[in-house]
């Protein structure tokens, strides 16, 4: 496995929805990141990252389900230093 870095662009949104209500792990007004799925229609969705931790992977859900929060870009990078 290579030793490079690897980087992944999450955008910050909040849950609009109460997921809990549908047995999901999302929360109404909770803030989260996450980056799209591949088809386009959802985002997946990681916990709101915390300096120096890694997000946790919470999963896929639709994106009626989220808002945008802002426009930033948070660049969270894995693996070593080289």
């Amino acid at each position: 496995m290579s030793e490079k870095n690897r980087e992944i662009e999450f955008i910050k949104v909040i849950c609009i929805l109460d997921g809990l209500a549908e047995g999901l792990n999302i929360i109404k007004g909770q803030e989260y990141y996450g980056f799209e799925t591949v088809d386009g229609l959802g985002y997946n969705v990681y916990t709101e990252k915390e300096k120096g931790r890694v997000p946790i992977y919470i999963g896929a859900y639709p994106k009626t389900y989220f808002q945008l929060i802002d426009n930033e870009i948070h660049v969270i990078a894995f693996g070593k230093d080289t």
